[in-house]
């Protein structure tokens, strides 16, 4: 949609961008609804789209930088190459959600619903997924380094628990660092692991 990257909604007064209208102050009773809207390329920084309604919104490449998305619908939403680093994405609902190379550096996932999101490609550096459901990070990377070796990003430390690992996804060396009084750490209870999956040297 033309002019949407160079707009960005502004605090106090609701912005219409195509079709969708942004509502500026975002509560349970009154929420964006834009189900299915057009925001390719939107500049929707920061913006406090809380509980919005985004089902099958096409976002690719839009900026969501620092956006608030909690309790958000993006359930089969274009979020291709789409930036979201610091968002918080919490309890949001993104099943089926197309995530493919979107940067997600330092998002809050927690809670959220990623049953069927495909995150290919997509940087997770730093991203919070304690509680999040149906991860499935295969293709995922943490700044161009396949996800795992140790990392800290993933759920209280405790890496790929209860989450989907399937096609050529690297894991190898992964030792988390096990702080003194916390008990050994499990990082594959409760996932399924499938496809060719590296995980030597993994404790």
């Amino acid at each position: 949609m033309v002019g949407l990257a160079a707009v960005a909604p502004t605090a106090g007064a609701d912005t219409v961008l195509g079709t969708c209208t942004v509502v500026s102050s975002p509560n349970p009773e009154h929420a964006t609804d834009c189900i299915g809207a057009n925001l390719a390329g939107a500049n929707l920084t920061g913006v406090n789209l809380s509980g919005a309604n985004l089902s099958g919104a096409n976002l690719l490449g839009a900026n969501l930088s620092g956006a608030k998305l909690t309790g958000a619908n993006l359930s089969s939403a274009n979020l291709g190459n789409t930036l979201l680093a610091n968002a918080d994405l919490g309890g949001a609902n993104l099943t089926n959600a197309y995530l493919v190379s979107a940067n997600l550096v330092d998002a809050n996932l927690a809670g959220a619903n990623m049953a069927g999101a495909n995150l290919s490609g997509a940087n997770v550096f730093g991203a919070k997924l304690k509680d999040a459901l149906s991860v499935n990070l295969a293709g995922a990377n943490e700044n161009g380094t396949p996800v795992g070796g140790g990392s800290s990003s993933m759920p209280n430390g405790q890496p790929l628990f209860g989450s989907s690992v399937t096609g050529s996804t690297n894991i190898s060396g992964m030792d988390p660092v096990i702080e003194e009084g916390q008990e050994a750490l499990q990082p594959l209870i409760g996932s399924a692991v499938t496809g060719s999956t590296n995980i030597s040297g993994m404790n």
